[in-house]
């Protein structure tokens, strides 16, 4: 004979009824599987993967254009340069072409030089370029430590505190807007402004050579513009 729940008995049976559901979910939980499998993510431009690309020129941020010849953010610029063909080199099969020797500028300002087409249609028939990579770039040396102010939830009572932490940074940290735009018609077809850090000892603050080097969020960022992306990510299997 089936047995019904009475009404007094409901919630008695809602109860059983619950903790049979949470005992077979538990017990999935047990049987689970982790999988570690790669995603592909595609990237900003749809390009086939084999475009003659032009990289230039690197110019430097508004406001940073004072400074002396010498000086770290034209040094970062150059480095910038050489850094951006060879990883477009080493990781993509995208043709990067020479650089057009002696190229003249008709403004330093990245944002109006952005919007001049007639000069990027000049580039893209001279150097036969699909698309043209250029970048305003800004480092700044931090070395510095002091104590911040910051907002935290105490797990006791729930409010909301204050507490000073302390914050010691030293290294270089840059500030980039990469663009690119259409070597036939000179106008942007993507834009983004990125920003790294790259730790460095205070000894060596004063050496500007491989400034870009193991900077893999900026190498990641600018590869998914150009070419797809694999990342590894976690599934489970439950039996």
């Amino acid at each position: 004979m089936r047995k019904v729940c009475r009404p007094r008995s409901a919630v008695f049976c809602s109860v059983a009824f619950l903790s049979l559901a949470i005992l077979h979910f538990l017990g999935g939980v047990a049987d689970a599987k982790e999988l570690r499998i790669m995603l592909r993510v595609e990237p900003e431009m749809k390009l086939e993967g084999t475009e003659r690309i032009y990289v230039g020129p690197i110019l430097l941020e508004p406001g940073a254009e004072g400074v002396e010849a010498e000086g770290l953010d034209v040094i970062a610029a150059r480095e910038f340069d050489r850094y951006l063909r060879r990883l477009l080199r080493r990781e993509t099969r995208l043709t990067v072409l020479n650089p057009i020797a002696d190229l003249d500028l008709p403004t330093k300002n990245p944002l109006e030089l952005a919007q001049i087409t007639s000069f990027w249609m000049d580039i893209g028939r001279e150097t036969g370029a699909e698309y043209i990579v250029t970048a305003a770039i800004d480092v700044a040396v931090l070395d510095r430590a002091g104590y911040q102010t910051e907002e935290y939830v105490s797990p006791q009572d729930g409010k909301t505190y204050f507490r000073q932490v302390l914050i010691e940074e030293t290294g270089f940290s840059y500030d980039i807007l990469v663009t690119v735009l259409d070597g036939e018609n000179g106008k942007v077809v993507f834009s983004e402004q990125i920003t790294d850090f790259q730790e460095k000892s205070e000894r060596k603050l004063e050496v500007f050579t491989d400034m870009f080097s193991d900077l893999y969020t900026l190498d990641n960022r600018l590869l998914a513009i150009f070419v797809p992306r694999f990342i590894r990510a976690k599934r489970y299997l439950f039996k």
